[in-house]
């Protein structure tokens, strides 16, 4: 079937395969619709100026991250082929295919939703520093790096080097609880997703993690996947939905 959307995504090295965690939600959502698309890989550098030219509008200004931090214009973005549509951002996509296809639904704005995206949120405050390192090391492109590092530093006001010293097993032990979190919202239904047998986005806000951290490596997927049993279950039942990476 000839491809509906064009997805934005991330480059990565060796060779090109998703592994941005806000790109996986977006990727999940259309392996799970089975909504047929193509990808094209927009460098760090170039997402701005690549929006901007499309005249995509620039996301809303995020309290939560610091003043410098690039965040109005992001990946993924999607092309919509059949009205020549464009929009940025996971969640505001995910609302627009669920409008465009409504089945198999997403159960969009749920509870166990509001929580997941809780959850994640502390713990990329609190890990971001331990695993950054390796994204920059395993998966960024060589031409994205300088761009990666210089505004990652300017917003956070550090050295990417500094958080090369942080201990791992300590940062890994201070999400501990979060990682716990995640695995009571998958029980509360019964698993192995959040509502129970249905998947829906808020499982695939935690696959996305999953992916992010299989493609960073160093052992990261592992500790995720290995904190709770019902993280593993939940992987599990996902990852026919996560084949599709390019």
């Amino acid at each position: 079937m000839a491809s509906q959307i064009t997805l934005f995504d991330l480059p990565s090295k060796p060779t090109n395969k998703c592994w941005s965690a806000n790109a996986w939600k977006t990727r999940l959502v259309l392996n799970y619709k089975s909504i047929p698309y193509t990808t094209e890989w927009i460098e760090f550098a170039d997402i701005a100026p690549h929006h901007k030219a499309l005249s995509i509008p620039p996301n809303p200004e995020n309290p939560n991250l610091p003043k410098d931090f690039p965040s109005a214009y992001t990946i993924p973005a999607v092309h919509f082929l059949k009205d020549g549509t464009y929009m940025q951002d996971s969640l505001a996509i995910a609302r627009e295919l669920e409008k465009r296809y409504p089945s198999p639904s997403l159960h969009l704005d749920t509870p166990q939703q509001a929580a997941m995206e809780a959850l994640w949120s502390k713990m990329i405050t609190s890990i971001l520093p331990a695993l950054t390192p390796n994204v920059v090391a395993n998966v960024m492109t060589e031409r994205s790096v300088p761009y990666f590092v210089e505004t990652r530093e300017k917003a956070f006001n550090i050295k990417i080097s500094d958080w090369e010293k942080i201990d791992a097993d300590t940062a890994w032990a201070e999400v501990a609880p979060v990682l716990t979190g995640f695995g009571d919202v998958l029980r509360e239904k019964g698993g192995p997703f959040a509502l129970g047998a249905e998947p829906s986005f808020a499982d695939f806000i935690v696959v996305a993690v999953m992916q992010f951290l299989k493609a960073i490596g160093n052992g990261t997927f592992d500790r995720f996947v290995g904190a709770d049993e019902a993280l593993g279950r939940l992987y599990e039942a996902s990852k026919q939905w996560a084949d599709k990476d390019t």
